[in-house]
């Protein structure tokens, strides 16, 4: 029985309907505002496709995307221990920190399911654009660098989560296609940089300008030329997850990288209150709180006062226990229903020149980065030049405070680095998983059954006192 998950990979031309609607929503504010008053379907893009429906194809892609980043912040988020999901009967517990995680259950199958149903699109949106007839050669290539850059990065968000299982690869648009194959880690990260240096290639040739409206939240890296420098930063992220440090430096070397400029600019999803439109889903004071480490092992100040970064980022609240887990902190990033989510920051591009950098032993490089970071971002001292201690662990806690809660980079990085049990865990929480497992029903019409299917049970590092991390 393929339920749920696998007709994402092989899906009806009418499950994709849904995204063009939703595509096709005018937002405020400078957001996307993709008329549509046709209400093409799947089928007519596919046969016939006009200026009209290819943007609002496109556009869709980028609620697609912010959708999938809003999930990863809390699902990975609670694997790296940085925050967690509470509600009050303690159902969104299990799961993401406690239980072995099933395969035919799991709820972050929808980090799966919502990334495929995405890069359909995608598949689509590749194969519709030749047929524009209003599009000039370079809008064609425009749409074709857009429409790649945000398929790698959906395939990005599988990987990282489905690590050493692999993910498929060979996902077209035609719903009759043969069952595509789960290809190893490897072969998924190559493809992701491949499909981002093709979208270079077509972005340098795609003009002055997309035929489709960006949103608010790529200022400055809404034209074709612009884009390339997200699409940099994508390619970077990735070239660091795979310790492939030269090829990282030069992808940062093209990015939006400045050390002068606000280490809080870049690119951003966006939400509003519009109708038709989707409010920012981690703007939940009842549910989302923050793990008590973060207040506890943030480092200090020169006046004794804690780190900026756990300043600004977090508050105190009253103390709320479910389950025997205890919280009395959480996040003030998201403090209203139209708060974005970053998707890459200058601050992270920083960092990960620090870390290409430390990658290659060239330590005063990656140390004049770190400490850009730490004096500019957190207020803290800057290090020695001789700096002696454990760099990479200076680095990751940079990384864990200047990117908490935006998408789960404690857990892939702890991961990327061995240091997985490093994260805490007490009794209530005693598991730490290294990857998701692959949907059941991406395994059942598969012979063999691949790796990752089933159950996941995870490490289980010695639990350490429940108290350990209040001061």
């Amino acid at each position: 029985m393929r339920a749920r998950i696998l007709p994402l990979l092989r899906a009806p031309r009418t499950a994709g309907a849904a995204l063009l609607l939703l595509a096709t929503t005018s937002l405020a504010c400078g957001e996307i505002t993709v008329p549509n008053p046709n209400n093409p379907s799947v089928g007519d893009v596919e046969a016939a496709p006009t200026a009209t429906s290819v943007a609002a194809l496109a556009t869709g892609l980028l609620r697609g995307t912010r959708t999938n980043v809003a999930e990863s912040v809390r699902w990975l988020g609670a694997f790296g221990r940085e925050g967690y999901p509470m509600s009050v009967t303690g159902a969104s517990l299990p799961g993401s920190i406690r239980d072995p995680l099933n395969g035919n259950g799991f709820p972050g199958n929808v980090l799966y399911a919502d990334p495929y149903r995405n890069i359909r699109s995608a598949n689509i949106l590749l194969e519709a654009v030749d047929k524009v007839p209003t599009y000039t050669p370079a809008q064609k290539e425009a749409v074709r660098g857009f429409a790649k850059t945000i398929k790698a990065y959906d395939f990005l968000q599988v990987i990282v989560t489905r690590d050493r299982f692999g993910a498929p690869i060979e996902v077209g648009a035609d719903p009759t296609g043969a069952l595509a194959p789960i290809a190893p880690r490897a072969e998924v990260y190559a493809y992701i940089a491949r499909l981002l240096d093709e979208a270079r290639t077509h972005l340098r040739a795609g003009g002055t300008s997309f035929p489709f409206p960006l949103t608010s939240g790529l200022a400055g890296l809404n034209t074709p030329a612009t884009f390339v420098r997200l699409n940099r930063a994508l390619r970077a992220r990735a070239a660091v997850y795979t310790d492939d440090w030269q090829a990282a430096l030069a992808a940062l070397g093209e990015s939006f990288l400045d050390t002068g400029a606000p280490l809080a600019s870049g690119a951003y999803h966006v939400f509003t209150t519009n109708s038709g439109d989707v409010t920012n889903p981690n703007f939940r004071p009842d549910l989302l709180f923050a793990h008590r480490r973060l207040r506890t092992e943030a480092q200090r100040r020169a006046d004794g006062t804690l780190d900026l970064r756990a300043q600004t980022k977090l508050t105190t609240v009253p103390a709320f226990t479910v389950q025997g887990i205890t919280s009395d902190v959480q996040f003030t990033m998201y403090n209203s229903a139209t708060a974005p989510i970053p998707w890459v920051k200058n601050e992270e591009l920083v960092l990960l020149r620090a870390e290409a950098n430390l990658g290659l032993g060239n330590r005063a490089a990656a140390l004049r980065d770190i400490n850009v970071v730490r004096v500019n971002a957190g207020g803290l001292p800057a290090l020695p030049d001789d700096f002696a201690g454990d760099l990479l662990g200076e680095l990751l806690y940079n990384k864990r405070y200047s990117l908490v809660w935006e998408g789960g980079h404690t857990w892939i990085d702890m991961r990327h680095y061995g240091r997985l049990d490093q994260i805490p865990v007490t009794a209530a929480d005693p598991r730490l998983f290294d990857a998701m497992p692959i949907p059941v029903a991406e395994c059942q019409p598969r012979t063999p059954q691949p790796t990752g299917c089933g159950i996941v049970t995870g490490i289980t590092p010695t639990p350490r006192a429940a108290g350990a991390f209040e001061p």
